[in-house]
């Protein structure tokens, strides 16, 4: 079942949202920026419905910090009825709008455009993320180093399932930071660098080649 993650701060809205969309697709749900960012990360939707009007973090924040990582299709709703503001939203990476108070049948064919329009050849996110001797069990929360067990804090699990699912990918750590912790990157490098280098020596520790997690000077890290 195709999974659907509801981001809107109006409990009425989203409780509407759930009845309508549940009998035919999995529904996480969402009340502010932070939450979303953490659950689109933890469960890897098909797609997100997305509220501009949020706590915390704006509509717009997470839609920018998703497309850092991610093309899943999202469907804002907003108030805002305004050519610029559209042109300004599907510039930073929406795939489609629709205006409050929006038309439930209108929603659903949008939605099912969408996701007709994701490749056939996609796959769902795998549960396990192997790179060399490091394996990662998203289910389970599983990691192995060279066929030894490691258990790490959620953070530092978080950091290296995003660095696992493109291991020779150079991250930002302003990129890192956002898609882990839910918030802007603002004032923190330090904490980003202390749960890095955490993770570095706990990786190298156990490996029988220890080189993880690569500083590339000016622009950020990648796995390898």
């Amino acid at each position: 079942m195709q999974k659907i993650l509801i981001v809107e701060d109006h409990t009425d809205i989203q409780d509407l949202l759930h009845d309508v969309l549940s009998p035919t697709y999995q529904i996480l749900t969402a009340l502010d920026g932070i939450s979303a960012l953490q659950i689109f990360n933890d469960q890897q939707p098909d797609l997100i419905i997305l509220d501009l009007m949020l706590p915390n973090i704006t509509g717009e924040s997470v839609l920018k910090t998703i497309r850092k990582t991610s093309s899943v299709p999202i469907l804002v709703l907003t108030a805002i009825q305004s050519k610029t503001k559209t042109v300004a939203l599907l510039q930073a990476g929406a795939n489609d709008y629709l205006t409050k108070p929006f038309d439930i049948d209108e929603l659903l064919a949008r939605i099912q455009v969408q996701l007709r329009a994701l490749p056939s050849t996609i796959q769902p996110a795998p549960d396990v993320l192997e790179f060399n001797e490091i394996c990662l069990d998203s289910n389970t929360h599983h990691i192995t180093v060279a066929n030894q067990p490691l258990v790490l804090p959620k953070k530092e699990f978080n950091l290296l399932k995003l660095l696992l699912k493109e291991p020779h990918q150079v991250f930002e750590k302003a990129q890192l930071y956002e898609a882990v912790w839910g918030e802007p990157y603002q004032n923190a490098e330090n904490t980003l660098n202390v749960h890095l280098s955490n993770l570095r020596i706990k990786l190298n520790e156990l490996a029988e080649q220890p080189h993880y997690i690569v500083s590339v000077w000016g622009i950020g890290v990648r796995l390898a």
